[in-house]
């Protein structure tokens, strides 16, 4: 092959790949494109703006009325993780209608859904996430608490500590854990929840018990025997000391034991 010959082709073929390169160039920045990817034209069609700043707003306007509604009055934070970015709408009347897609995330992410309404038609929906943060003043165990075993008034301090939960699932009064024992072993510091505590043992396998019942409104009763150590409220076999007949009944303290 002659490579002398050839040199004239090659910068043939370079001269007209420049050339194309230079009027894409042109073409992209030509009026009509602009047109075309959203430049001047795109004021005049979708003259409505509506700011990211503002959507979020729309959804923190949302959850504190959530809050308002479960009459949730403990200190909150919430913390905006993701919005929807700036945009814009075409001419009409605008209206919004925010929803949480369910009940209120305590202590996680909580998304919020916007509807955006032109004409009343729904032209668009959105979501934003806030983090919310719930905090309340909670027991808190002041040094390890063993399982079974009475908790003493100094060994537990309120302290304000995030509530992963709604209403209730923390204990905040003294009240709380009043002749209540440990279900399990509770580490120092750690918040005190409703499911961690329960009635002491009261009744032991073998107590003798007083087996009580109403029939017709009249309050009978016999002597029994406890098969199973037993709870203030809690449900356990006796053995009617009379019978043998073996039943099952609420206790009532630690000698009653009520039959259903």
């Amino acid at each position: 092959m002659n490579i002398k010959r050839s040199r004239p082709a090659i910068r043939s073929i370079l001269c007209m790949l420049w050339s194309g390169f230079f009027c894409l160039l042109a073409l992209a920045f030509s009026p009509q494109a602009e047109a075309v990817y959203g430049g001047h034209m795109q004021a005049e069609v979708f003259p409505q703006m509506i700011s990211s700043q503002k959507l979020a707003g729309i959804a923190r306007q949302q959850l504190e009325l959530e809050f308002y509604k479960a009459g949730e009055k403990r200190r909150h934070v919430l913390t905006l993780t993701n919005a929807p970015s700036d945009m814009r709408l075409p001419a009409g009347k605008l209206r919004y209608e925010a929803e949480l897609p369910g009940p209120l995330r305590y202590g996680n992410v909580q998304p919020v859904h916007i509807r955006l309404l032109l004409d009343e038609k729904l032209y668009r929906q959105v979501v934003c996430y806030y983090r919310v943060q719930v905090f309340d003043k909670v027991l808190v165990a002041g040094t390890d608490l063993a399982l079974e075993k009475a908790i003493a008034p100094n060994a537990v301090r309120l302290e304000e500590r995030e509530v992963h939960g709604g209403q209730g699932r923390y204990l905040s009064s003294f009240e709380d854990i009043a002749g209540r024992v440990p279900v399990r072993y509770i580490h120092m510091g750690q918040p005190l929840e409703q499911n961690m505590l329960q009635n002491p043992v009261v009744i032991q396998a073998g107590t003798p018990v007083k087996l009580v019942t109403k029939y017709k409104g009249i309050e009978v009763s016999a002597n029994g025997i406890a098969m199973q150590k037993g709870r203030v409220g809690g449900r356990i076999k006796v053995r009617n000391a009379n019978s043998s007949r073996i039943l099952q009944g609420k206790v009532v303290d630690a000698a009653t034991v009520e039959i259903e």
